[in-house]
């Protein structure tokens, strides 16, 4: 199949876009993002589409014409974008994150409140491939993960839509080159001091000279392990209720190791809220080993206490922050 059958199948599955739907399309200017729209206004121009730009600051002037050119498209096209400027390496330093996950929050935060500004209820389209998600699971696999670091990126996850998530760059670059779609390229793209780049130069694309149809299979593999994970969610929510973050040692310690682990996550998970962060894998084992405990305490990463005591596993936020001898 070609980039439209697989777009459109996947749009079919995940009912992704209804007829009355607006759609907010992240429009960077390079080839994943240039066939998106192109793709969207060919098969869903009777919605209302907008797009939106992004200029990370990252790149200088190359920057300045990737924020040009996509006025310009989009001017062609006759569609309404807005555009914002975020100082990203300065957001790093401040946050004390990488350039890639400063990057990557600005751009959610930035896309999110422009579907706000629209009004209404927006999808927000992303040009995430298969080939993202190829680099995102070898990325993930390469640290150790669980069910969450496999199952990738998702079709569907809230209002954001990945319409090209089961094409692959070579389907994209494919598209573009039929349609005469003009893109630009990001030079960074080449530099493999950012993880993902090197994860592309250097190990999905050697597996692809090995491995016929890889970014497929691993979407696949994917959408296997959503399944898997969805499942293990629902389990979790049928012990866990309410946003609680205390369980009883009678309901945990019978459970099969990879529901209880799953459980202990969730518990710190609302314990950590409004917060987003998820435990790693070795500090779930460092709180199962407290099962066996009658009265013992472990500290955590977000300042957050996993206790055993009166029959109980607790998780909690230390109101004083300060660092903890105890902390893991």
């Amino acid at each position: 199949m070609n980039l439209e059958q697989k777009a459109a199948q996947l749009i079919k599955e995940y009912g992704m876009i209804g007829g009355g739907d607006t759609v907010l399309a992240a429009f960077s200017g390079g080839s994943d993002s240039s066939a998106l729209l192109f793709f969207l206004l060919k098969h869903f121009g009777g919605n209302k589409i907008y797009a939106a730009h992004l200029n990370h600051m990252i790149r200088g002037a190359d920057a300045d014409a990737d924020e040009k050119f996509a006025i310009e498209t989009c001017g062609r096209y006759n569609v309404p974008i807005f555009t914002e400027r975020r100082d990203v390496p300065d957001i790093a330093r401040k946050t004390k994150t990488g350039v890639e996950e400063a990057a990557r929050a600005a751009r959610y935060e930035f896309l999110n409140q422009t579907a706000a500004n629209i009004g209404g209820a927006v999808k927000i389209a992303t040009a995430h491939t298969a080939s993202d998600n190829t680099e995102s699971v070898l990325f993930n696999l390469a640290r150790g993960c669980g069910l969450d670091g496999l199952r990738g990126a998702a079709p569907v996850n809230g209002n954001i839509i990945r319409p090209l998530l089961s094409c692959s760059s070579e389907d994209v670059l494919e598209y573009c080159g039929v349609n005469n779609i003009a893109y630009v390229t990001d030079k960074s793209n080449a530099d493999e001091a950012y993880t993902r780049n090197f994860i592309r130069h250097n190990v999905a694309s050697k597996l692809k000279e090995k491995f016929e149809g890889l970014d497929g299979n691993i979407f696949k593999t994917s959408e296997i392990m959503r399944g898997a994970a969805d499942f293990l969610d629902s389990c979790v929510d049928n012990i866990i209720k309410n946003g609680a973050s205390e369980v009883p040692l009678g309901v945990i310690l019978p459970l099969h190791k990879t529901l209880r682990r799953a459980v202990i996550a969730r518990l710190y998970e609302n314990a950590v809220k409004p917060s987003v962060k998820k435990l790693e894998y070795r500090h779930v084992l460092y709180v199962e080993e407290l099962l066996g405990s009658r009265d013992k305490a472990i500290d955590l990463p977000g300042f957050v206490t996993a206790r055993v005591s009166g029959g109980k596993l607790s998780f909690y936020r230390a109101e004083n922050k300060s660092t903890s001898g105890n902390r893991r």
